[in-house]
């Protein structure tokens, strides 16, 4: 076993004051585009605020590529696409992207805050519009304080690039609930924003048009003019200087509604002048996760220790179980990207965000980005509070004896109550045979008394059992069966203070003692 003695993660490292004490809700990571825009108090600051907003936002590589692009747009520089499509997995960053959009726009100040976008173009004052189609009625529109009522989706948009001069081209199609032509967008993004550049900011547009289709216009329906309005408004802002559209949608027919043949219809509508944009992409969530979930990046030199000593121990592990030069120089490979895996994902394990990455996804309930932050945020708290931490957080690593912890993993996976008897029997219930197995280890050898192989070991089967990876070369629906190969558990259990012959055979035991565990 290594010597190296490394501390728990939750010694070095400084958590965000919200992450900490534990007072973040599930709704704080839950970003409602429209009431941004309307600047409702109700909204947390972390999002409202377009500093503090940018305080908290890792510029991945897409969106960076986003303001770029689309500032440059508004400001009529030539070269750039307008007409811009957000597709992501559920939970994706898509709605937190086209906030940085709202306020790139609105307080271009802020951006300042971030050194790489400090040279994106000032379009100056910009008319903004945003369509939430979650919140947006399709039987009663929205009713503004002022007592009017706002009908159609274009209705909306007119009235936010000016009331005065943009929404009276529209008022009569929007009563009669009939799109407008092309014509008629035209000059509503030109003569009714009164010379300036206007970023129409669209989300959720598929959840509106399933409700448009039960409201009757005419020989019509409301979707049909939704969607002609659409399809006519990127062929304008295509055709517009100064002017750009982002849209969302989502990425699957899991995400749909049900509704595949309405999700290819509005996908196929701008088809001719969109371009895809992907939000957050690899190993850019990790970043993503650092700026939200800590108050400051971690120490590179404490990093770099730990990164050093993981690498060591699972890269002799593969170096030993090689039985070829081939295999062994992967071996060597591997452990040279691992390493710098593990400095940039620090106090993470990149086990447990490759876990949730690339199988949890595959699980209906499971929110990519949004799911992800909720979930670790209750796992650092606890091991904040009640102490425990590993030099990693890990698969293996987390406390499923916190109820808290418990019942969080298991909303955000959609299984509910469903695992408590596997959890209570197997892992963490007071007579668990996980538990048994430390115990009688602990006895034998003190010095993993803390470390609790068994349970280390039968916490990461547990996570391992949701989802699956996608098969090669099929589509993104098709997915392998749950579970983990001995080699990949291994991998993301052991470390320097529990190695890989010890791990081996806790991991035989518990498939002899253990109820639910399928080996």
């Amino acid at each position: 076993m290594s010597t190296t003695k490394l501390r728990p993660w939750t010694e070095l490292v400084k958590l965000d004051p919200d992450v900490e004490s534990g007072t973040l809700t599930e709704a704080a990571f839950a970003i409602d585009l429209g009431a941004i825009a309307e600047g409702d108090p109700n909204v947390p600051l972390v999002y409202r605020d377009p500093e503090a907003f940018f305080r908290a936002t890792y510029l991945t590589a897409d969106l960076r590529k986003l303001l770029e692009e689309v500032l440059a747009s508004l400001a009529g520089k030539s070269g750039y696409n307008r007409v811009l499509k957000l597709r992501t997995p559920f939970g994706g960053g898509k709605s937190h992207t086209l906030a940085a959009l709202l306020h790139a726009a609105r307080s271009p100040r802020a951006l300042d805050l971030i050194p790489e976008a400090r040279d994106f173009a000032r379009p100056g004052e910009v008319a903004v519009a945003v369509f939430d189609g979650e919140k947006f009625d399709a039987l009663n529109g929205k009713t503004l304080a002022n007592g009017r009522t706002i009908r159609t989706m274009w209705g909306w948009i007119a009235w936010q690039i000016d009331p005065e001069r943009a929404f009276p081209l529209v008022a009569r199609h929007d009563e009669e609930r009939v799109a407008p032509g092309g014509e008629v967008i035209r000059r509503m993004l030109t003569e009714g924003a009164g010379g300036r550049p206007v970023l129409i900011l669209l989300d959720e547009v598929l959840k509106y048009m399933e409700r448009a289709a039960a409201v009757s216009v005419l020989d019509s329906t409301l979707q049909r003019q939704a969607k002609d309005f659409f399809q006519n408004l990127t062929v304008e802002v295509a055709g517009c200087q100064r002017t750009a559209l982002v849209y969302s949608l989502s990425w699957s027919a899991r995400e749909a509604l049900g509704n595949v043949a309405l999700l290819a219809e509005i996908d196929k509508l701008a088809a001719r002048v969109d371009q895809l944009r992907e939000p957050v992409s690899g190993d850019e969530i990790l970043p993503v996760l650092q700026r939200r979930l800590l108050a400051r990046p971690p120490e590179a030199a404490i990093a770099d220790e730990v990164a050093t000593a993981y690498e060591q121990v699972i890269t002799g592990m593969k170096w030993a179980r090689a039985e070829t030069s081939a295999e062994k120089m992967q071996a060597q490979e591997e452990g040279r990207v691992l390493r710098q895996r593990l400095r940039a994902a620090y106090p993470f394990h990149p086990a447990l965000i490759d876990l949730m990455r690339e199988r949890w996804t595959a699980v209906d309930a499971f929110q990519r980005t949004r799911g992800a932050l909720r979930f670790l945020t209750a796992v650092m708290h606890s091991l904040k509070k009640r102490g425990g931490a590993a030099p990693l957080l890990g698969p293996g690593d987390v406390p499923l004896s916190d109820v808290e912890v418990r019942v969080k993993l298991l909303k955000e996976l959609g299984a509910q109550n469903d695992y408590d008897p596997v959890i209570t029997a197997d892992i963490e219930g007071p007579n668990a045979r996980a538990k048994r197995i430390d115990e009688r280890i602990a006895a034998e050898a003190p010095a993993l008394a803390g470390v609790r192989p068994a349970t280390r070991l039968a916490t990461a089967i547990l996570l391992y059992s949701f989802g699956g990876l996608s098969r090669q070369g099929a589509g993104e629906s098709e997915t392998l069966p749950p579970g983990v190969t001995e080699n990949e558990l291994l991998a993301a259990c052991v470390g320097p203070e529990l190695d890989n012959i010890t791990a081996t055979a806790v991991l035989s035991e518990l498939g002899n003692h253990c109820l639910y565990l399928h080996y």
